[in-house]
Parts: structure tokens; sequence; C-alpha cells
């Protein structure tokens, strides 16, 4: 939770669409329960209530990536691709990771120089 309140009508809060954002929560709902219903009234609730916790989730995301500068965006893809080197560098012994290494690094070269 934040610890300072922001008034609805707040100078740069970002505006969202509650339509969209209840659909996709009715979409995300009907996708989960296609073939099986909730056994009740309250888990049917409790189950929509995720639906829509998840699509205000997504929908403020979009917002963040939407405000994200490209330096940001560069930041973000070097920390996925140093991840993606730990995952290289932890395969075992017998398998090959020169290539992977290799194509990984330069690619982390090619993002911070362009960044």
């Amino acid at each position: 939770m934040q610890d300072r309140v922001i008034l609805a009508a707040a100078e740069g809060m970002p505006k969202f669409d509650r339509a969209a954002i209840m659909s996709h929560a009715w979409k995300l709902y009907r996708r989960d329960w296609a073939n099986a219903r909730p056994a009740d009234a309250q888990a049917r609730r409790k189950s929509f209530s995720r639906c829509l916790k998840s699509a205000w989730m997504t929908a403020k995301w979009k917002v963040d990536e939407a405000l994200k500068t490209l330096q940001q965006r560069a930041a973000d893809r070097v920390l996925e691709l140093t991840t993606e080197l730990m995952r290289v560098d932890a395969r075992p012994w017998s398998m090959r990771t020169s290539a992977d290494r290799a194509d990984i690094l330069n690619q982390i070269a090619t993002v911070e120089r362009n960044a």
C-alpha cells in the first residue's frame, strides 16, 4: 500500500478507460471458467475480484511502459539479457555455452551503444 494519499483529480495522474478494464476482467473471468463454474456465489465473486485486480494491474503496467524513456527501456533490456546470461552460465558442463554467451554479450553491447 502507498503511504501517501493521492487525490483522484491530482495533476499528472493517468486517465484509465474503466470500461475497457472491466471488459478485460470479464474476458479473463470467462476464459478461466469456460468449462467449469465455481460452486457458489461467494466463489464466483472471489474469482471475479481476482480477474478485476489482474485487469487493473495490466492497465497500470501498460501506462508505466508507455511513460518509460528510451534509456529506461534499454536498462530493462540489459537487465533481461544479464539474467539470461546467468542462466547460460548455470548450464551443465557438458553443454556448450560459448556461442550463446557471446551472442548475449553482443546484444548487451548493442543495447548500451544505442541507449
